[in-house]
């Protein structure tokens, strides 16, 4: 609602004096442009003299190099000594340009540091279970990694191995095998 608001006063009463034209929304314009902080910084403190040879801008338009097509219908803003810093920093153009732009990057991602702030401890509860899971496998679960399988062979084990390492025609399954045999002759001689 503070948005709409500000919007609202905007569009009814000062863009009257930029000939109509409403004032773009730049709370994102450090993400928006290619460059971000430094295409802002340069467009903020790189104001000139148009240099020889050059057009003058039209009225209302100041010369900026590191604006495309050179005229910006915005004029120098920024200034030495243009504001007062209650620490006592003194008050360069740059320092302010700064300052400006760190505002701008915080428009632009207002809950940037609370989202840190959640990934700081998402990434904390995850180092806790993962050291909790691997604590756990170590302790509770190690009878099973250091379990020794050993197979106990059948009596007649040595007889089923012929010497060339062939295993013999012996099934332990004798019983299946005649049952499954006496299925073959039964359905020989069923007539279909």
């Amino acid at each position: 609602s503070g948005h709409a608001t500000w919007h609202t006063a905007i569009s009814s009463g000062i863009n009257a004096e930029y000939g109509g034209a409403e004032p773009p929304d730049i709370t994102l314009i450090n993400v928006a442009r290619e460059g971000g902080e430094d295409y802002l910084f340069s467009l903020l403190t790189g104001y000139e003299d148009v240099p020889a040879g050059q057009a003058p801008p039209a009225e209302g338009q100041a010369y900026n190099p590191y604006f495309h097509g050179y005229y910006i219908g915005m004029a120098q803003q920024l200034y030495n000594e243009s504001v007062d810093y209650e620490d006592g920093t003194i008050p360069y153009q740059s320092q302010i340009a700064k300052d400006v732009i760190q505002y701008l990057a915080w428009t632009a991602h207002p809950y940037m540091d609370e989202t840190k702030m959640y990934g700081m401890k998402v990434m904390a509860s995850m180092m806790a279970l993962a050291g909790g899971t691997y604590f756990l496998m170590r302790t509770r679960r190690s009878h099973l990694r250091l379990r020794q399988i050993n197979y106990v062979a059948a009596e007649n084990h040595n007889n089923l191995i012929a010497k060339d390492g062939v295993v013999n025609n012996v099934s332990k399954y004798k019983q299946v095998d005649s049952t499954f045999e006496k299925m073959a002759a039964q359905s020989k001689g069923v007539p279909k």
